[in-house]
């Protein structure tokens, strides 16, 4: 029996990684699918809206994606591990999960409503305003915590078929609406976007009671202020990535916005592959975490080459195929290329930090995280601000690598520095 034991033994090490490396390769599939979407929408978006009215558009989002974040006060990340503590207490965390999105997203929706028209924003109207703020504010979060359901159960299937749905459903809003008669307008294209968004939280929703039940609508206690951590931390961590986009809007006019916009989504869809690691890595690091923080730590440290490749081979797409760009979206996008070259570390960059910012998470060290995140969004802010008027939207993009390989490389010190 010892001798069976010890041959076994490798074996039986091999386990976890060989069910990350499954886990991972479910998500790469859904997250392959989303890419397609994704780059089906954009191409589609640049086409049908214009530098300017994409520019526009995005700047919006920008605005709501980082508010989103708040919405729910972190619901999907309490989820994730009180869920991962106790798999049976799964429907209350559901139910009071949608609890706090509702009481937190229509507040901060009436905000953006009185507050948006006053900038440049604001002149996308009225009722395009508030289709986007819903979608964005209350169909996207419940459609974001569906998929959360998903990482604490360790259902890696199921998780990609929620960001394959939501994405699926807008792609086929903005084509249809898109070859309809006549020019797509904002006011039209916001409705198409808000139907979309509706279908798709409730497929997702619907799904979510078929596997796990109806979700108990219960008050948790004890929760907020972990919870308002990690909305924080989301909201700042969306505000690094977007709210550049308004501050561009502002200074450089719509169409240098839409430009902007174009080369980060772009840039953003590399990120797929990263966050399929990330979410597959996310749940197994906490489950580590509970049992040896040092564990947890050593696991990050094991994985960080593998995300470290994935973002060089991102990098390396982007600067090979960025010249195709203008065939693909028009003539008014051939300063892309240039754009995207200048900033084409960027993938590389963020799958550095999205393991190690992981890593701090899973150990409890979410406050030191917090405030790494609010560095980086003050130090965005401030060289955006600065590179516009000197140097245009490549000086800005230039200070928003420069910002994230900084970012990256104070993470792991945070994560080293205890170890």
């Amino acid at each position: 029996m010892a001798g069976l034991r010890a041959r076994l033994a490798p074996l039986l090490a091999m386990l976890p990684e060989k069910a990350l490396a499954f886990d991972i390769g479910i998500l790469f599939s859904g997250f392959g699918l989303q890419l397609l979407t994704q780059i089906g929408w954009l191409i589609l978006a640049l086409r049908f809206l214009g530098p300017d009215g994409y520019g526009l558009f995005a700047s919006l989002t920008a605005v709501t994606v980082s508010v989103a974040a708040f919405v729910g006060l972190g619901a999907d990340q309490l989820l994730i591990r009180g869920v991962a503590a106790e798999r049976d207490a799964l429907p209350r965390w559901l139910g009071f999960s949608l609890l706090l999105i509702l009481l937190t997203g229509l507040p901060l929706l009436l905000l953006l409503e009185a507050a948006l028209p006053f900038l440049e924003i604001g002149r996308i109207g009225f009722l395009p305003l508030v289709a986007v703020l819903v979608a964005d504010l209350l169909l996207g979060r419940v459609a974001t915590l569906c998929a959360a359901v998903y990482v604490a159960t360790g259902q890696a299937a199921r998780q990609s078929s929620m960001t394959v749905m939501t994405g699926s459903a807008r792609l086929l809003a903005i084509a249809i609406a898109g070859l309809l008669p006549g020019t797509l307008s904002m006011a039209a294209w916001t409705a198409w976007y808000a139907g979309a968004s509706l279908a798709g939280a409730i497929a997702c929703l619907g799904l979510v009671i078929r596997d796990h039940g109806w979700p108990r609508f219960v008050w948790i206690p004890g929760q907020l202020k972990d919870g308002a951590a990690f909305g924080a931390e989301a909201a700042l961590q969306a505000s690094v990535g977007d709210l550049d986009k308004p501050i561009v809007l502002e200074f450089a006019g719509a169409t240098q916005a839409g430009l902007y916009a174009a080369a980060f989504r772009i840039i953003g869809i590399s990120y797929l592959p990263i966050r399929a690691l990330g979410y597959a890595l996310y749940g197994r690091l906490f489950r580590l975490a509970a049992e040896d923080r040092r564990a947890a730590i050593a696991y990050g440290v094991k994985l960080l080459p593998v995300g470290a490749g994935i973002g060089f081979v991102a990098a390396l797409g982007v600067l090979v195929g960025s010249g195709l760009l203008p065939f693909i979206f028009g003539g008014a996008y051939e300063e892309l290329p240039a754009l995207l070259r200048l900033i084409c570390l960027l993938p590389a960059a963020f799958a550095i930090y999205i393991v190690g910012a992981d890593v701090l998470s899973a150990i409890g060290r979410q406050t030191e995280r917090l405030a790494m995140v609010g560095v980086s969004l003050a130090a965005t802010f401030g060289l955006v601000w600065l590179a516009l008027p000197i140097a245009g939207i490549e000086g800005a993009a230039i200070a928003r690598l420069l910002v994230t390989i900084a970012t990256a490389a104070l993470v792991w010190a945070l994560v080293l520095r205890r170890r």
